[in-house]
């Protein structure tokens, strides 16, 4: 596809050591408000996981060295790298520091609500359940659970943001941060449904960030400052 290059590094919410400070999260919607408006994760065994697992054994048997290396370095969580493909190569942190602020402190927002989220399901991971199935992990992961996707909700999120600031991609960011979903059925730490999950549960806290006046403030304060004009994403052209 025209912007996978675009997910051979993602999201880097942590570009700095500076970011090693973890910025305080926004306000999140509540566990269990959550919970009633995403369906629950397959029970384990039954039909529908059965089918998930299957199109995880079936992604990983297609996926080509090329993609299985993508997907390795999307687990970075490198966002710089990836959206730079849609924002231009000087979408870089020194030139967007209030930018790389507000992300890092939407990611600590995404941190909260998947940890609640995946504690609550306590699903395995595909690579934890299914080893003897033939589901191979191709990166080392965390010793959580599966559902949502930590990395798509993130990515689905960050996308979403970036997509205030710059409009007229819209389409190609969340281009983007679909492919990190996709990645994570590659390497094999996550089934599709935990990703589908994850971009409806991005959307719920989108939507709560953008009734937030702490939130709509920053989000003004940095349009203001760094996104001011619109620009060329082909050529990388920075704003006036």
């Amino acid at each position: 596809m025209k912007h996978r290059a675009a997910c051979l590094i993602f999201l880097c919410l942590s570009l700095s050591p500076a970011a090693a400070r973890s910025p305080a999260p926004w306000a999140t919607p509540e566990t269990d408000y959550l919970v009633a408006r995403i369906p629950a994760p397959p029970a384990q065994g039954d039909a529908a996981d059965r089918s998930d697992l299957a199109y995880v054994l079936a992604v990983q048997a297609c996926a080509t060295p090329q993609q299985i290396a993508r997907a390795q370095m999307t687990d970075k969580l490198e966002i710089f790298g990836i959206f730079g493909e849609v924002l231009g190569p000087k979408f870089q942190p020194d030139n967007y520091p209030l930018t790389q602020a507000l992300l890092q402190r939407v990611n600590a927002t995404a941190g909260v609500v998947r940890d609640g989220l995946k504690n609550h399901y306590a699903r395995p991971r595909p690579a934890d359940a299914h080893t003897k199935d033939g589901v191979v992990a191709h990166v080392a992961y965390s010793p959580s659970f599966a559902y949502p996707s930590g990395h798509a909700l993130s990515g689905w999120l960050v996308a979403l943001v970036l997509a205030q600031l710059e409009p007229s991609e819209g389409a190609q960011l969340m281009h983007c941060a679909a492919e990190i979903g996709w990645d994570r059925v590659v390497v094999g730490v996550h089934y599709q449904t935990d990703v589908i999950a994850s971009r409806t549960v991005a959307q719920l806290v989108f939507d709560r960030l953008m009734s937030d006046p702490d939130f709509q403030e920053q989000l003004t304060r940095v349009r203001e400052a760094e996104w001011p004009t619109p620009r060329n994403a082909k050529d990388g052209n920075l704003p006036n």
